[in-house]
């Protein structure tokens, strides 16, 4: 598979997209997709990726992402994803804070890779709730203290649902890690306005390749 550098940060930009978009889904409707949840959770552990196909499960774990793309960056559908909208911003400040604080990224990676070895160990899916479990605390004791905190919003049943709760900090985890890889890839807010005709066919590239 022959990406360049812009295909590449298409999909580190489509994981922060899909991860965003199931929090708020979750959030709203106390559902998910399972295929989308496990393509986000697995880009959690992949820390040493070759490229960064192998992030995403050669491409298959944001497939969800990838159309979103399509969908909000290419019909300018911005109303009917506001929340999803907010949540990647959230997420790209509290990747720009943290980077002023190795002491917490020491922490998160020492934390993932506790919970890589002790998922092996157990033989867990990244989507197994004592997975889930550790990595929604691992967020909650790292990323999740940076202020401004991420306000959740949506329906307060499924807000106060635990087994949601530890998914949706889960996978704020993912939409962090996925916003890490993006500014490495040299991903910049002003390419999805000004830099759109780019950003949409490396998407259909990403796509196509897909298919």
């Amino acid at each position: 598979m022959n990406l360049n550098r812009s295909d590449e940060r298409a999909l580190a930009f489509a994981g922060l997209l899909q991860a965003c978009h199931l929090v708020t889904g979750l959030a709203r409707t106390g559902m998910i997709s399972q295929d989308s949840l496990v393509g986000s959770l697995e880009s959690v552990f992949v820390t040493n990726p070759e490229t960064t196909l192998d992030v995403y499960a050669t491409g298959n774990g944001v497939r969800t992402g990838l159309r979103l793309i399509m969908e909000i960056i290419g019909d300018l559908n911005f109303s009917e994803h506001g929340d999803t909208i907010r949540y990647v911003l959230a997420v790209i400040a509290l990747e720009k804070r943290l980077r002023l604080n190795p002491e917490v990224l020491q922490a998160i990676g020492a934390g993932i890779s506790n919970i890589q070895e002790h998922r092996i160990v157990q033989g867990l899916s990244v989507a197994d709730e004592a997975c889930v479990n550790r990595l929604s605390e691992l967020y909650e004791g790292t990323a999740g203290r940076s202020e401004p905190r991420i306000r959740v919003q949506g329906q307060q049943k499924h807000l106060t649902n635990r087994a949601n709760q530890a998914r949706i900090r889960a996978l704020l985890m993912a939409a962090l890690r996925s916003a890490v890889l993006w500014r490495q890839l040299d991903g910049r807010l002003s390419q999805c306005v000004l830099g759109r005709g780019k950003l949409l066919k490396s998407t259909y590239r990403a796509q196509t390749i897909l298919n």
